[in-house]
């Protein structure tokens, strides 16, 4: 039998409520003759020191939550109950970070309403503070209601009760009922024709309190139901996609400028998540190819591993070479990757036509794997490739002591590079030239039109290619997904 899992979060919730909430919830039949499995964490947690500043003191409270969150969702948890008013102010903080959904004793209560309306509502606490404030208005933007609260003279009845949020700490719960009661009595004689509790303690005092007449909304049996009969399902999660990158070091550099520069966003929160495995550790792809020596296999795929693990929607890697190796990885990984060289080859075809000659400027790994020419040759594209003697050039462009890899990005290796592009223009007959190495577009540009000797061509960048498919495919998935 699948169990619906509840997780309730204990940070800086009243002891007798977190325990009440367990025991209702567990002695709730749902729909199908089950029972829910309720999880809860303990935590071990250092807060800071009572004279930190306020900002940290706020920001040890949201990542507690948070934390615990994280825990009770390895536990199962397809909803996470959050049992303290003063979590209401930061619960949309927590559920950015989480698609379980997280709820709380206020919405159970605004739901209840919805169900039950009035249109004057007690408020059972002191009027005037941050608390009411948030609390007022959450209930208002979703319930039209206009609010009674205690005269003057209650003010007393909530010295007594320590300012009605720490009840828990009255050893006479019968006398604390009693001051409630006052409360109730104050608010219904002034128009309310239902009194709202407004702290978890004083649902543990609603159900008595409604026995004895008082017309309260029993929070506690309201939040019980809504956690136990509604759907909960996970929500949407924005796009995020996954770089593997280190090889060479600039180019996940360039590609994450890339896929800045290609998204339409208006503010920051409209960019992609990006999760980067930066592993300049791994393997030479192309000396692995060529000559032997480390295979860069398993450094490829425990990156992608991790991202993965990361919850990214897709993957790229920043390197054309290492696409030799998808043919391994790909099968055992529950995530697309994104195939460079068929990006940039789909580009090509849409931009220039099926006719157009490509020209291919690459390491000798990737021209001697095919990873470019196969897939040109399965799309009947026309791709040619250097001579002998420049395609030395662009190895040294790439390679040399004053190459790309050792950082530098002009001089010497511009120039070599140049050359190797003006042969396959003028002796090849190429119309686009592709960069396919991920850090040559650190030497030139991509450009519809360059010229080269007496001749013309477009420079291709395929990291460009793939940033501006990356965006087209978050895009996509954010339209699908409706997340905002």
């Amino acid at each position: 039998m699948n169990h619906k899992v509840i997780g309730i979060s204990q940070s800086f919730s009243p002891a007798p409520f977190v325990r009440a909430l367990k025991e209702r919830l567990q002695s709730t039949f749902l729909p199908d003759g089950s029972r829910p499995r309720i999880e809860l964490v303990d935590l071990d947690w250092s807060s800071p020191d009572a004279d930190a500043p306020k900002l940290v003191q706020e920001g040890d409270v949201k990542i507690r939550v948070l934390e615990e969150s994280y825990q009770l969702i390895e536990k199962g948890a397809q909803v996470i109950a959050l049992c303290n008013f003063r979590n209401i102010s930061f619960l949309n903080e927590v559920q950015t970070e989480i698609t379980t959904p997280v709820t709380d004793i206020l919405q159970a209560c605004i739901e209840e309403l919805k169900k039950n309306p009035v249109k004057k509502l007690g408020y059972l606490g002191r009027p005037g503070t941050d608390k009411a404030k948030l609390i007022t208005e959450t209930v208002s933007r979703e319930v039209p209601v206009e609010w009674v609260y205690p005269s003057e003279a209650m003010l007393e009845v909530f010295d007594e009760l320590e300012s009605g949020s720490r009840c828990a700490v009255i050893p006479d719960q019968k006398k604390a009922c009693e001051l409630f009661g006052k409360v109730c009595s104050n608010l219904l004689s002034e128009g309310a024709e239902l009194v709202f509790p407004t702290c978890v303690m004083q649902a543990l005092f609603a159900a008595t309190l409604k026995s004895e007449g008082y017309n309260v909304l029993d929070s506690m049996s309201a939040y019980v139901s809504y956690l136990c009969f509604t759907d909960w399902e996970k929500l949407p999660k924005p796009f995020k996609i996954g770089i593997v990158g280190g090889l060479g070091p600039a180019a996940p550099v360039d590609l994450f400028d890339k896929i800045t520069k290609a998204t339409p966003a208006k503010n920051d929160q409209e960019h992609i998540k990006v999760a980067v495995e930066q592993n300049p550790q791994i393997p030479d792809r192309t000396k692995y190819l060529l000559h032997g020596g480390v295979d860069p296999t398993l450094s490829l795929y425990a990156a992608c591993r991790k991202l993965e693990k990361d919850a990214v929607d897709a993957i790229v890697i920043a390197c054309n070479t290492a696409h030799a190796y998808f043919e391994t990885i790909v099968p055992h990984l529950s995530v697309p990757l994104i195939n460079m060289q068929q990006v940039t080859l789909e580009e090509i075809r849409d931009k220039f036509g099926p006719d157009v000659v490509i020209g291919l400027m690459a390491t000798d790994g990737t021209i001697e794997t095919g990873i470019y020419g196969r897939k040109a040759k399965s799309m009947k594209l026309a791709m040619v490739v250097p001579d002998k003697e420049h395609q030395a050039m662009v190895m040294e462009a790439i390679y040399g002591e004053k190459g790309v890899k050792a950082g530098f990005t002009d001089g010497h290796c511009k120039e070599v590079l140049l050359k190797a592009a003006e042969h396959l223009v003028r002796d090849k007959g190429a119309q686009a030239l592709i960069l396919g190495c991920t850090e040559l577009p650190l030497i030139l540009e991509e450009t519809d039109n360059i010229k080269l000797g007496d001749g013309h061509a477009a420079i291709v960048d395929p990291t460009a290619s793939l940033a501006r498919r990356v965006v087209k495919v978050a895009g996509e998935i954010t339209k699908i997904r409706g997340v905002r």
